[in-house]
């Protein structure tokens, strides 16, 4: 073989090569690598937005969706971007995002969580059969850690709180006696958090007051 063409079937072979690796190069794939940066706590009743996620296209990039309608939550679907608003519900919000190309799909797990805390100035009655507060008699301030202190009728106290079966349970003690105020928290995007519900003496099954606080 001259040496003519064996640089001629030398180049061939670099071209057939290089063509090869260019159509490997082009090659779409799903989507990997798809993950946010840990978890992310949110104060109360507050908006915000996430940063951008981690995520290799696969040589086209394709768009996001989240897997469920959550309550709050929405997602930018060219950036992949998650915003939630004041009607995110308490405690832990599991959010899964898809993000979808030609060939193939991703599943990322975010968690949102919605820690409850605040101060909320109101009052309570005497007569629990009557939801009219007249009187600025109860002050309560929520710590994220389960903790609170109040001022209830010019009296301070340090107690706990929680949430269970839906409702916000306060208990604390003043001058020997423990009390417990029981109450429906309400809030949303065009609705001010406030608390509403009743006080009662711990392991009683009788109510003193009707009792209403709004959020500060």
């Amino acid at each position: 073989m001259s040496s003519v063409s064996k640089i001629f079937s030398l180049l061939m072979v670099l071209f057939l090569l290089n063509s090869s690796c260019t159509d490997l190069d082009d090659l779409i794939s799903p989507p990997s690598d798809f993950y946010y940066l840990g978890s992310l706590p949110i104060p109360f009743y507050t908006h915000g937005s996430s940063g951008l996620p981690n995520i290799n296209w696969g040589n086209e990039q394709g768009i996001f969706n989240l897997n469920d309608a959550y309550t709050g939550v929405s997602v930018d679907q060219q950036t992949g971007i998650l915003s939630w608003n004041e009607n995110l519900p308490l405690g832990e919000n599991r959010v899964y995002v898809t993000a979808t190309n030609s060939a193939g799909s991703a599943i990322a797990t975010v968690l949102l969580l919605h820690q409850f805390s605040g101060q909320f100035n109101g009052g309570y009655n005497v007569n629990p059969s009557s939801t009219i507060v007249n009187d600025s008699n109860l002050t309560i301030t929520f710590n994220v850690n389960g903790t609170m202190s109040l001022t209830d009728s010019g009296a301070t106290a340090n107690g706990t709180w929680l949430i269970k079966s839906g409702k916000l349970i306060v208990m604390y003690s003043i001058a020997s006696v423990d009390y417990e105020l029981n109450f429906n928290l309400t809030y949303s995007v065009t609705v001010k958090p406030f608390l509403e519900g009743y006080k009662k003496i711990d392991g009683s099954s009788l109510n003193i007051g009707f009792a209403r606080l709004n959020y500060q």
